[in-house]
């Protein structure tokens, strides 16, 4: 899998992976892989974050893209999702889990795992990359051994390991009853 300029898996060689052509996806957290999916992958997606202006900015790129029609941006809590079950092909969040506080994570998994149709991805950075790109944030790392944990709880999990992030998937047809509620 190649890597971008901050040594992170590509956004384009996860959903490559992943098979993501004309699917609906739901993307946890703002940042490019919305834009990427809609526009090489043909895919419609939704997008949200917690954060109002995070999403104006995400908006502008939206449009500047003109990917208005295949792009939703939306102010959710990913640990309360108000969608039904099974509303989306796939979930994916990229780097999007350590901004939130360890306390709802396991939440924030249990919602993706109810809104997904086929796949879970979550792509996490591992101690390295949380040091080099986050050390003086204020965020939380992601222990990746509870992250690991909590997903093969769930089923069979395809990792994809790197210096900087993990890229974890989770195919719906083996999910588990993890019991989220």
């Amino acid at each position: 899998m190649k890597q971008d300029c901050e040594s992170l898996p590509g956004r384009a060689d996860i959903l490559r992976m992943a098979k993501l052509k004309n699917k609906t996806l739901l993307d946890i957290g703002t940042g490019p892989l919305s834009i990427i999916a809609a526009r090489d992958f043909n895919c419609w997606v939704t997008n949200i974050d917690i954060s109002a202006e995070a999403l104006r900015a995400a908006a502008m790129e939206v449009k500047r893209e003109g990917l208005e029609h295949k792009i939703s941006l939306e102010q959710e809590d990913a640990a309360d999702l108000p969608y039904p079950d099974r509303a989306f092909h796939t979930v994916i969040s990229y780097g999007a889990l350590h901004h939130n506080s360890p306390n709802v994570r396991e939440r924030i998994i249990c919602e993706a795992y109810r809104v997904a149709e086929k796949q879970i991805i979550i792509a996490e950075l591992t101690e390295t990359g949380f040091n080099q790109i986050h050390s003086s944030s204020g965020f939380v790392a992601v222990d990746l051994d509870w992250l690991e944990r909590i997903l093969n709880s769930l089923g069979e999990v395809k990792q994809y390991s790197s210096k900087m992030m993990n890229v974890y998937t989770c195919k719906r047809e083996t999910l588990l009853d993890y019991g989220c509620s």
